[in-house]
C-alpha cells in the first residue's frame, strides 16, 4: 500500500495560509481571507496541525484489512477448488464403477467362451479318435480286400492253366449224385469268394462315408473353436484396455484425494489465519480509537490553553470588552445567520454536536464516497487544509458572521477563492484515515469581534 504523506503548511508574513499541493489538492493560488480575521482560522488550524505531528496509524490497519480481503479471496478460491475436486471425484467414481461393471461382464463372457472352447476341444478330440478308428478299420479291410483279390486272381489263373483238366474231378465221380455234389461245390467255392469281396467293398465304402462325415464334423468344430478363440482374444484385448483405464482412473482418484486433503488442510489453516487477522483488526481498531480519543483530548486541552493565553492579554488591554457577555448560541438570532442546507444528501447525524466534547456534528452519508454540498452561498476561503488522518478541510464564508467547515473530504470539486452556490458539490467523503469513509465533520462557526465560536449546526437546518 502506498504510504499516505502529510502535506506541509507554511505561514507567510502576509498573514495568509498556503497549502502544499498533495493528492487532489487545489492548484490555484490562495486568496486573502478578507473580512474574516486570520486569527480565528489560525487557532483552528493549529488544532489540526496537532494531528499532523502524530504518526499515521492507518497503515497497519489498512494492511490488516488488505490481508483479510486477500485471505477471504483465497478462502473462496479454495472453497471453489474443493467443490470442483468433489465433483471430479464423483465423476471418477461413476466412471470407475461403469468400467468395473463392464470388466465383470467381459470376464463372465470370456469364461463362458473358454468353457465352450474346452467343450469343442473335447468333442474334436473324440471325433478325431473316431476318425482314427475308422481309418484303421478301412486300412484293415483294404488289406483284407487286397488279399482276397490276390487269392481270387490266383484261383482264376489256376483255372485257366488247368482249363483242360477242370472237368477231371467231375469225371472221377462214381455216381450221378456224386457228380452233382462236386459241381455245386465248385460253383459255391467261386461264389463265396465273389460274395466276400463284395461285402468287403460295401464295408469299405461305408467306412469311407463315415470317415468323410467325421472329417466334416471335425472341420466344423475346428471352425467353431477358431471363432471362439478369436472372440476370446478380442475380449482379452478389451479386458486389458479396461484394466489400463481402471488403473488410470484409480490413479486420478488417488491424485484428486491427495489434492482434496491438502486443500482441506490449507483451508483449515486459512480459517485460523482469518480468525487471527480479524482479532488483530479488532485490536488495531480499538487502539486507533483510543489514539483518536487521546488526540482529541490533547487538541481540546491545547486549544483551551491557547484560548486562555490569548484571552489574558486582551483582558488586560481592554477590560471593558472582556467584561462583556459571552457569545453563545442562544444570543445569536437566527435572522443573523439564516437557514443552512444539510451538507450530505440522504445523510443522517451519527454523532451530535458536543458529544465527547466535539465542536462538530458527525454526519454519515449513505455509503463511502458520499457527495458533500455547500450549506449556503459563499466563498471558499484559504487555507484548504489536508491532513492524512482527517483528509481535506474546506472552509466557506457565507457572511460577516458565519462560516462552515467540512472535514474528511476527498476528490475536491472547488478551490480557494471560488464562489459557490447553496447545494453545490464540494467533494466526497472518505479523505482521512482515522474517519469513517462515509462520514463528514460539519462545523458552523459564528464570528464575533474577530473571534470564532463553533455552535450546534442543528439550530440552523
Amino acid at each position: 500500500m502506498r504510504r499516505k504523506t502529510l502535506d506541509t503548511h507554511r505561514w507567510k508574513a502576509s498573514g495568509s495560509w498556503r497549502v502544499a499541493p498533495g493528492r487532489n489538492a487545489p492548484t490555484s493560488r490562495p486568496k486573502a481571507i478578507g473580512p474574516l480575521s486570520a486569527l480565528g482560522v489560525l487557532r483552528w488550524a493549529l488544532g489540526l496541525l496537532l494531528l499532523c505531528s502524530l504518526p499515521v496509524f492507518s497503515q497497519n490497519l489498512n494492511q490488516l484489512q488488505q490481508q483479510l480481503r486477500e485471505a477471504e479471496r483465497l478462502q473462496n478460491v479454495q472453497q471453489q477448488r474443493i467443490q470442483s475436486l468433489n465433483r471430479e471425484l464423483a465423476q471418477l467414481d461413476a466412471a470407475t464403477q461403469a468400467r468395473l461393471f463392464e470388466l465383470r461382464s467381459l470376464e463372465g463372457e470370456i469364461s463362458r467362451l473358454e468353457r465352450e472352447r474346452a467343450e469343442l476341444s473335447r468333442q474334436i478330440k473324440l471325433l478325431q479318435s473316431q476318425v482314427s478308428e475308422t481309418e484303421a478299420k478301412i486300412q484293415a479291410l483294404e488289406t483284407e480286400l487286397t488279399g482276397l483279390k490276390g487269392r481270387l486272381a490266383a484261383l482264376i489263373n489256376s483255372l485257366h492253366r488247368e482249363q483242360a483238366s477242370r472237368y477231371l474231378p467231375l469225371l472221377r465221380a462214381e455216381s450221378f449224385t456224386d457228380l452233382a455234389v462236386r459241381v455245386r461245390w465248385i460253383d459255391a467255392l467261386g461264389a463265396r469268394q465273389t460274395d466276400l469281396i463284395d461285402r468287403i467293398q460295401v464295408t469299405v465304402a461305408s467306412l469311407q462315408d463315415e470317415r468323410t462325415r467325421l472329417t466334416l464334423l471335425v472341420k466344423d468344430l475346428n471352425e467353431k473353436q477358431a471363432e471362439r478363440e478369436k472372440r476370446i482374444q478380442a475380449m482379452a484385448a478389451r479386458r486389458q484396455t479396461l484394466q489400463g483405464v481402471l488403473a488410470d482412473l484409480r490413479q486420478q482418484q488417488t491424485g484428486r484425494r491427495v489434492l482434496l486433503r491438502e486443500t482441506l488442510v490449507s483451508q483449515q489453516q486459512l480459517r485460523q489465519e482469518l480468525s487471527r487477522i480479524s482479532t488483530a483488526i479488532a485490536a488495531e481498531e480499538r487502539r486507533l480509537a483510543e489514539i483518536r480519543r487521546q488526540q482529541e483530548e490533547e487538541r481540546r486541552r491545547q486549544e483551551e490553553a491557547r484560548r486562555k493565553q490569548q484571552a489574558q492579554p486582551r483582558a488586560e488591554q481592554n477590560p471593558s470588552t472582556n467584561a462583556g457577555p459571552v457569545v453563545d448560541l442562544s444570543s445569536i438570532p437566527r435572522e443573523l445567520v439564516g437557514s443552512l442546507l444539510f451538507p450530505v444528501p440522504s445523510g443522517r447525524i451519527s454523532a451530535p454536536y458536543g458529544q465527547d466534547g466535539n465542536d462538530f456534528q458527525e454526519i454519515s452519508g449513505p455509503s463511502a464516497g458520499s457527495p458533500v454540498q455547500a450549506a449556503a452561498d459563499g466563498v471558499v476561503i484559504p487555507p484548504i487544509l489536508y491532513v492524512a488522518n482527517i483528509g481535506y478541510t474546506v472552509t466557506i464564508q457565507h457572511s460577516q458572521n458565519l462560516i462552515t467547515l467540512y472535514t474528511n473530504l476527498q476528490s475536491l470539486q472547488v478551490e480557494e477563492g471560488q464562489r459557490v452556490r447553496r447545494g453545490q458539490l464540494l467533494g466526497y467523503t472518505g479523505g482521512g484515515a482515522l474517519i469513517a469513509p462515509e462520514q463528514v465533520w460539519f462545523r458552523v462557526g459564528i464570528i464575533n469581534g474577530g473571534n470564532i465560536r463553533y455552535v450546534d449546526p442543528s439550530a440552523f437546518y
